[in-house]
């Protein structure tokens, strides 16, 4: 079948109450960037049970269309018939692009999907692009391919091209794009889809369910962070400092702009600060902390590194930042590339500075 045949930007969203999780709403915006670029429709893809309010809500957040199927048997999320039911609807509907949350569920559904439609997934993407690609081998331009942009196991960022089989699959990280207003005045596409349920799928019967009790850490959420890595281990003149020094510097700093200024504040930290596993900063530097590519990736009003040297592992958990501020007695720190403000000093100098002139001294 010709490439050309295949249509429009899918989004497989997930339910919460009657509306989308969060992350489902930043990869439907991340569909409509990439529909738009091609002129083509982004579709929100949803499965479950009872969906009449979630549809509607999909289509009021930027969707052209919404495939569904609202079934019982769908109420609740199980890999096999979802990965079933997914297949069934790409086969016969044929998108050009099929998009996914790189978490836990997405983890779990978009490779199996990706397998039985014989096609690529390229995984944890933080932009999405559309371009020519020219394959060398056999001298030939593919047009209007999706260009897949995610760091690679250097100090690189790559870009992963699918250019002869479709759909081109991706998952998305959270927080990488920014959920469309809510517009109830939209109009779309219903498009309901019946599967029929297949008993093989059901070999793993759901006994039970808990809510995780959530992290009272929410970077996400937070309006301004201050991070911390391996630079705090030491002075400005290369003397060693106990890191929690640190830490308590910037809790203090983050309640005094609470307390000023009404913004919520968090800690974070890189990989190598929290799995360097200190005694001095235990229970403080947990991997709920982490800010990075196998971390949270945040978009704070204000972020501000202290101590951190800017590895692109790093960088893409936290480029989306509106404001960052980048404190760090090496000059040559490649943090300083992405910083708003470059602060190159002893940050046991600067922190206390900050607390004084924050405590109105």
């Amino acid at each position: 079948m010709s490439l050309e045949q295949y249509k429009d930007v899918w989004a497989y969203c997930v339910r919460e109450g009657d509306s989308l999780t969060r992350p489902s709403l930043e990869i439907l915006a991340a569909a409509r960037k990439v529909a738009d670029k091609i002129g083509q429709k982004a579709v929100a893809v949803i499965l479950g049970y009872g969906l009449d309010r979630v549809v509607e809500n999909a289509i009021a957040h930027g969707a052209d269309a919404v495939v569904y199927a609202d079934e019982p048997w769908l109420e609740k999320y199980q890999c096999l018939p979802y990965t079933r039911v997914l297949c069934e609807m790409a086969e016969k509907m044929k998108p050009y692009a099929f998009l996914f949350v790189a978490d836990e569920l997405g983890r779990d559904l978009s490779p199996r999907v990706a397998y039985r439609l014989n096609t690529g997934l390229a995984t944890d993407n933080i932009d999405l692009a559309v371009e020519d690609y020219y394959f060398g081998p056999t001298n030939t331009t593919y047009r209007n391919i999706l260009a897949q942009i995610r760091p690679d196991f250097a100090t690189r960022v790559a870009k992963i091209y699918t250019p002869r089989h479709r759909p081109q699959m991706a998952s998305i990280r959270p927080g990488n794009f920014e959920p469309l207003r809510r517009d109830p005045s939209r109009r779309g596409e219903l498009i309901r889809f019946r599967p029929t349920p297949v008993e093989e799928d059901f070999k793993v019967k759901i006994l039970e369910e808990a809510i995780q009790r959530k992290s009272q850490i929410d970077l996400e959420g937070a309006d301004i962070i201050i991070s911390l890595g391996m630079g705090i281990l030491r002075d400005g003149e290369g003397n060693p400092r106990n890191p929690r020094e640190a830490f308590t510097l910037v809790s203090e700093i983050l309640e005094l702009i609470r307390r000023n200024y009404g913004l919520k504040g968090e800690i974070g930290a890189t990989r190598a600060l929290i799995y360097s596993e200190l005694k001095e900063l235990e229970g403080l530097i947990t991997s709920e902390r982490q800010v990075g590519q196998t971390g949270r990736t945040v978009a704070p009003q204000i972020y501000i590194a202290v101590g951190i040297s800017g590895a692109v592992q790093h960088k893409v958990g936290m480029i989306k930042s509106k404001k960052i501020v980048a404190i760090n007695s090496d000059r040559d720190a490649p943090i300083f590339e992405l910083a708003h403000y470059a602060i190159k000093d002893d940050l046991y100098k600067v922190l206390p500075r900050l607390r004084s002139l924050l405590a109105g001294g």
